[in-house]
């Protein structure tokens, strides 16, 4: 009797902890280990939320962005974060990325490590990294150098730009100059300058000799033509002295 009645208990002890043994997850070992946000310094990443089970995202950058940083942070106190192989500390930045013109990718592998040093569990995390084609275009203004300064052979241009207004199907303009408007941008290394006239401009060999020539004309009057913030060349707007 009294072994019938042990056999009893034991068997509503085992259906009493059954549920509570059916209600632990059984997560895959993969999944111990992962990030809880992961975040780049610049740019727009899809999906455009992070979750720590979507291992694969798409980072677009402008195109004038040369490199870049995740942060990666983990909840797991003993995980290890690894960004292309090189060991970064949970919440920090990782190693600069340099960006290219070719599609590459970055991968953020989270591992943790039991006793002895033996990997318990690892995820991996790949970001495809790319570039926004570029959207820079060349614009065109005249004005009046007012003044300028040099430094490592790069010139920094201040002018007071005047209003051109083109003749209809022809690139023949006038201008007016009604305001003072000051214009203030660097050269580019490779910056053409030209003195003289537009009918006979003379090549400068560099910023240094082009700003010992541009008033023998007596006429402070030039063309910039600028891609973006660096102008990319000067010329003579006046057709003679």
């Amino acid at each position: 009797m009294k072994k019938l009645l042990s056999l009893l208990l034991a068997t509503l002890l085992l259906l009493t902890l059954a549920p509570l043994a059916l209600a632990q997850p059984m997560l895959p070992p993969e999944r111990l280990a992962s990030l809880v946000h992961n975040a780049p310094n610049t740019g727009k990443m899809l999906p455009e939320h992070f979750d720590p089970y979507q291992n694969t995202y798409l980072l677009t950058v402008a195109s004038w962005v040369s490199r870049i940083t995740f942060t990666p942070t983990t909840s797991a106190s003993n995980a290890v974060v690894t960004v292309n192989g090189q060991v970064v500390a949970s919440g920090q930045k990782s190693q600069i990325i340099q960006m290219t013109d070719d599609p590459q990718a970055v991968q953020i592998t989270v591992s943790v490590y039991g006793e002895g040093s033996i990997l318990t569990a690892q995820n991996t995390y790949t970001i495809y990294l790319q570039r926004r084609p570029s959207e820079r275009r060349t614009r065109v203004s005249a004005g009046y150098i007012i003044d300028y300064t040099l430094s490592d052979g790069i010139a920094t241009v201040s002018a007071d730009l005047v209003s051109l207004k083109y003749q209809d199907k022809s690139n023949l303009s006038s201008y007016v100059n009604e305001t003072v408007y000051l214009y203030k941008y660097k050269t580019a290394p490779n910056c053409l300058f030209y003195y003289g006239t537009k009918n006979n401009p003379v090549r400068a060999r560099n910023a240094v000799e082009f700003f010992n020539n541009y008033i023998s004309t007596s006429n402070t009057l030039y063309y910039f033509i600028y891609i973006e913030d660096q102008i990319v060349a000067i010329m003579p707007y006046v057709d003679a002295d």
